[in-house]
């Protein structure tokens, strides 16, 4: 006889348990962090995260990227980057959320476009000489797992392959696309460097052309290996 599976249900808690959950802990080393939010603040431990209604975690993202510029300056930068990889990393994965049809796309969408608010009200005004990863590493995640999330691979549908992408799917990408290109157009040059980033794993249509303009208006300004790396995100190849 197997013992009972324990589930963490995200969606049982609070927003500011939601918060606390992923910001208020001692910072591990990173090869320690990878299950380290299957162990609730009281110590409780489980085996795996299913949140009995996804549309609450959702909602739970998108008022906390909505409001990190209020949130954020509570806790330290490394707790921050290790909150954030416990939500967009490969053990919870709550980017999955994201293209769950269970959760109406209006909601979704709204979350998505939050993650805005995140750049400007935070990682633009951040006085840190050195930011963590995370915020480089954002949309890595979101956009690996939206080429790779079950849909899009039980149809074989391969990166980059945008004109077999059902109504729903084209959507979110488009709005993938509009919050990365508005994260551009803000003035601070590592945030521009993050979005570019983004738009470097997007394989939108538009990213060639919105590079390009970007590369255009800033030549005189780049290195070569500067140039080289633009020419990689315009061009869908960027690691």
């Amino acid at each position: 006889m197997t013992d009972e599976v324990k589930n963490l249900d995200l969606s049982s808690k609070s927003f500011d348990q939601f918060v606390e959950f992923f910001f208020n802990r001692e910072v591990l080393p990173y090869e320690k962090q990878f299950d380290y939010y299957l162990t609730d603040l009281d110590g409780e431990r489980y085996d795996e995260a299913v949140p009995s209604s996804p549309t609450i975690v959702v909602e739970h993202m998108t008022k906390l990227f909505a409001h990190f510029g209020h949130i954020a300056p509570k806790y330290s930068l490394a707790q921050l980057d290790q909150g954030i990889w416990g939500i967009l990393g490969e053990n919870l994965r709550l980017y999955e959320l994201l293209w769950d049809s269970s959760v109406p796309v209006d909601q979704r969408v709204q979350c998505i476009r939050s993650m805005f608010s995140v750049y400007s009200d935070f990682v633009s005004k951040s006085k840190a000489e050195v930011m963590v990863g995370c915020f480089d590493m954002w949309w890595d995640l979101i956009l690996y797992g939206f080429w790779f999330q079950r849909k899009l691979f039980d149809l074989n549908i391969k990166m980059g392959d945008v004109s077999k992408l059902d109504e729903e799917s084209r959507l979110l990408l488009d709005i993938m696309f509009e919050t990365l290109a508005k994260i551009l157009g803000l003035s601070d040059a590592r945030t521009q460097g993050y979005a570019l980033h983004g738009l470097g794993h997007l394989h939108h249509p538009a990213v060639r052309e919105t590079v390009q303009v970007f590369i255009d208006n800033h030549k005189t300004e780049l290195t070569k290996q500067g140039l080289r790396w633009l020419e990689q995100c315009r061009d869908g190849t960027a690691m």
